[in-house]
């Protein structure tokens, strides 16, 4: 299987186009919902014991929707929802779009002035949730229950996929958070190219999946919650990352497919609390969110027993673009273009195509991508190439056989003496290191000149000095990539999807 490459380097995605749907996602999930799906667990609550069927869910959705219509809150309006992975969030969002309404996600870890600030560039007309911002526009999360019980009748709406479903707020490709405009189309459309890619992975129906990473984030939205829904999967989650509840649910639950970010990765393939024979029902690791290292991949499968797929993807694209499939692709590649999707490779300043196997940045085109960002025109006209291309800000090459990898995100590639740099390969070397738990690399200036800074958390006993290891990774790259600081940590800064805060890095002050 290879991406079929057009004269003028547009990789097509290799699958054959999926059909489209044209309604909301509410419609997608539930409108065809026959008795025996209805009587499914759709969520289970690792942390509570809870769960709720699908034809529960659809219920308390509908009573969310009559209570929001009650309130004046339908198609046009805003609701911002941040509740922490659990059946209320699903309630929730379920409601929000049976009402017509647009959901404006906010992580739960986020500090009050930042969640205000979120709402009111979203436009927010009513917020859910955990942070009370003082007026009259909000609902507790512990006030859903009562919402519910009122069974209030859910209203006649009339909007179609072309209306606004979502607005998550995305850093894109320069610093400043946008707000990125989904439609019920993006969303829909990703869920069953992102349904096509599982099932190709021997993925089936009503499958025990894990889905530990925040449902605030797209990645958690689109792949870890609506689609294995579409796939009438019991989805069991947790209010936040916890290794001990992680690890324990494989077992217990007989969970066949997990989806993580590649810290869990690491974690699989490191971690003394791991128990190999606790997997034994597991098909599929699908990671994502980062760039996961093949050999961290190939470390997880030999100690579980399991298959590692990888898919890429962005806010901006619902998120899936490239997903890998298991004995076609390797773990270390974000296999090829999802069906219905095109994919080029640029030059970063340029924005000519690349020769094949070069590297540069990736362009993507298809039914996911964004209309545009929120009340942002500039933003929007630099995002997008004539054509309909959205510029990714990531750096990506194809292989002989149409695969595709990600290099690392162009804005922070290093600059050594004109040389190119990636971080995302020298944290894959360096976490093959025995002694190295977890590792991160930005570049910092020394002297007038960017250098490779390398971050390292120490496995628990294990000894190491900063000479040693710039002199190991000396010994396995190129010379302008070697690691030229070391500086030691007792953990790596991520965000709730297991990205490397690579800005709080670079605070830290450069010794000597």
């Amino acid at each position: 299987m290879t991406a079929t490459l057009t004269p003028a380097s547009i990789y097509a995605s290799p699958y054959p186009d999926v059909e489209l749907f044209g309604g909301t996602v509410y419609e997608q999930i539930f409108n065809d919902l026959t008795d025996e799906d209805a009587a499914r667990t759709a969520i289970t609550e690792l942390t509570t014991g809870d769960t709720i069927t699908y034809g529960e869910l659809q219920r308390k959705a509908d009573a969310v929707a009559g209570y929001l219509a009650q309130r004046g809150i339908g198609p046009g309006n805003v609701v911002s929802l941040q509740i922490p992975n659990s059946i209320n969030f699903a309630v929730a969002l379920f409601g929000i779009f049976r009402a017509g309404a647009t959901v404006n996600p906010i992580g739960v870890l986020m500090n009050a002035d930042d969640v205000e600030k979120v709402a009111e560039m979203a436009g927010a007309d009513l917020f859910i949730g955990l942070t009370d911002l003082g007026h009259d526009k909000y609902v507790g999360e512990g006030e859903l229950e009562g919402i519910v019980d009122k069974q209030l009748p859910a209203p006649d709406v009339d909007i179609d996929g072309t209306a606004l479903a979502s607005v998550p707020f995305s850093s894109g490709t320069t610093g400043m958070p946008k707000g990125v405009m989904l439609t019920h189309s993006n969303l829909t459309s990703n869920v069953l190219q992102s349904k096509y890619m599982l099932e190709k992975n021997g993925m089936g129906s009503a499958s025990a999946t894990l889905s530990p990473l925040p449902f605030s984030h797209i990645y958690g939205m689109t792949a870890l919650l609506l689609t294995p829904m579409m796939l009438r999967s019991n989805v069991h989650t947790m209010p936040k990352f916890d290794l001990e509840t992680f690890l324990r649910a494989h077992g217990e639950h007989g969970i066949e497919l997990t989806f993580i970010a590649p810290p869990m990765a690491v974690a699989l393939a490191k971690h003394p609390a791991v128990m190999p024979e606790a997997f034994a029902a597991n098909k599929l690791m699908f990671s994502g969110a980062a760039p996961l290292d093949e050999e961290v991949a190939r470390a997880v499968e030999r100690r579980l027993g399991t298959d590692c797929v990888q898919g890429y993807g962005m806010t901006e694209t619902s998120p899936g673009v490239n997903i890998g499939i298991k004995g076609e692709t390797n773990p270390g590649s974000i296999g090829y273009p999802v069906p219905n999707t095109e994919c080029r490779v640029v030059d970063i300043e340029t924005l000519a195509d690349v020769p094949h196997g070069e590297s540069g940045e990736l362009l993507v085109r298809g039914p996911q991508v964004m209309q545009g960002y929120l009340n942002n025109k500039e933003a929007t006209d630099e995002t997008f190439v004539d054509g309909g291309w959205l510029r990714t800000g990531d750096v990506a090459r194809v292989d002989e056989d149409g695969r595709f990898y990600i290099v690392d995100r162009a804005k922070e590639v290093i600059k050594y003496k004109g040389y190119q740099v990636a971080p995302a390969e020298l944290e894959a070397l360096l976490l093959t290191h025995e002694a190295i738990a977890d590792a991160g690399v930005v570049g910092v200036e020394r002297d007038g000149l960017e250098i490779p800074r390398a971050f390292v958390v120490l496995q628990q006993g294990a000894e190491l000095t900063a000479e040693e290891l710039m002199g190991w990774v000396a010994e396995r790259v190129t010379p302008y990539k070697k690691v030229r600081a070391v500086t030691f940590l007792d953990e790596i800064p991520k965000n709730p999807t297991g990205k490397i805060l690579r800005k709080d890095l670079r605070l830290i002050p450069l010794e000597g």
